[in-house]
C-alpha cells in the first residue's frame, strides 16, 4: 500500500490523540448523522470512492518489537456530501482543520474500543497515535473524504509472534474492504487464517460486511532482529506488552535503581560514624 501521499490528494489536518483500546461490539449508525467525514483512504493500492458506499482499509505491519496498525474509513460521494454540510459550522463554503478535527475525533472514538490485539496469546493496548482526516478539497459541496488512524501495539523482543487481531465495527452502508499484511525488512509472515479461513495471500479484498475481520485476522511471523525495523521513539524501549509502556516502565526503574543508590549512601555514613564514636570511647 502506498503512503497516504501517494494515495491521496493533499488534506486537511487532524489532531493527534492516544487511547487504550478495550473489547466491545459498536455499530457506527448512519453516517450522515454522526456527520463522519474524511479524505483519501491511505492504506489501499489504488481507492476508488464508492457513490453510495464506504469503504474500510486495514494494514498491519510487524516490526522489531511493535505492530503498526493502520485503520482507514472512506466516506463515499454521497455519505461524504452529507458529512461535508454538518461539519461547516460557520457555513462559509470551506472545512477548515478545527471543522474537519471534528470527524475524526467522532470516527475514532467509534473505533477504538471495538479493536483488539492479542500478541501471543495475550491482549495488548493499541496506543492511537495519529488522526488523520483527508478531504482532498476543503470545498463543503465537494465529496467523499476519510479518516486515518495509526495505531501502535509494543510485542516484546522475540524471534516469533503469534497475533489476532479482531474488529468490531460495523459501518452503514459497507462497501469495499481489504486487508493487508505487510512484510517487510527482517519480517517472514507464516500461517494466517482471515475469518477462520486460510488466507492464501498477503491481502483480501472483498465487498460488504460479512463479518470476517470480527471473527480476526490471525497470524503468525518470524523475525530477523538484525533486520528488522525497529523505531529509534522509545515507544516500546523496554520490549513491554502495553503501548506507550515501555518508556515508562524503563524510567520507573531507574528511579527505583536511583533511589536503593541514595538510601545505600546513607546507610554507610550512618554505619561509619557509628563505628567512629565506639573507637574514641563513651562520651563525658
Amino acid at each position: 500500500m502506498p503512503s497516504a501521499a501517494a494515495a491521496a490528494p493533499p488534506r486537511a489536518r487532524g489532531r493527534r490523540s492516544t487511547w487504550a483500546g478495550a473489547r466491545r461490539t459498536v455499530r457506527v449508525v448512519t453516517l450522515a448523522t454522526l456527520g463522519l467525514v474524511g479524505g483519501r483512504a491511505t492504506v489501499a493500492a489504488h481507492p476508488q470512492a464508492s457513490p453510495d458506499r464506504n469503504n474500510r482499509y486495514v494494514k498491519l505491519t510487524p516490526m522489531a518489537d511493535r505492530i503498526r496498525l493502520a485503520y482507514t474509513v472512506y466516506l463515499g460521494d454521497q455519505p461524504g456530501a452529507h458529512a461535508r454540510r454538518r461539519l461547516d459550522r460557520d457555513r462559509d463554503g470551506t472545512i477548515d482543520d478545527r471543522e474537519a478535527a471534528v470527524i475524526g475525533d467522532e470516527l475514532a472514538g467509534q473505533i477504538r474500543p471495538a479493536v483488539e490485539l492479542t500478541v501471543d496469546d495475550r491482549v495488548v493496548a493499541i496506543d492511537w497515535a495519529t488522526i488523520d482526516v483527508g478531504l482532498g478539497t476543503p470545498a463543503t459541496a465537494a465529496g467523499a473524504l476519510s479518516v486515518d488512524l495509526i495505531g501502535w501495539a509494543c510485542t516484546g523482543d522475540g524471534g516469533a509472534h503469534h497475533v489476532v487481531l479482531r474488529d468490531q465495527v460495523r459501518l452503514d452502508s459497507p462497501g469495499e474492504v481489504e486487508v493487508r499484511v505487510e512484510e517487510g525488512p527482517g519480517v517472514t509472515i507464516g500461517r494466517r487464517r482471515l475469518g477462520g479461513d486460510a488466507m492464501a495471500d498477503l491481502v483480501a479484498t472483498w465487498r460488504g460486511d460479512d463479518r470476517r475481520l470480527a471473527t480476526g485476522l490471525e497470524l503468525a511471523y518470524d523475525l530477523d532482529g538484525a533486520r528488522a525495523i525497529r523505531p529509534d521513539d522509545r515507544r516500546c524501549a523496554s520490549g513491554g506488552r502495553r503501548g506507550g509502556g515501555g518508556a515508562r516502565r524503563s524510567r520507573a526503574i531507574a528511579a527505583a535503581v536511583a533511589a536503593g543508590a541514595i538510601l545505600g549512601a546513607v546507610a554507610a555514613v550512618l554505619v561509619g560514624r557509628r563505628r567512629r564514636r565506639r573507637a574514641q570511647g563513651p562520651r563525658r
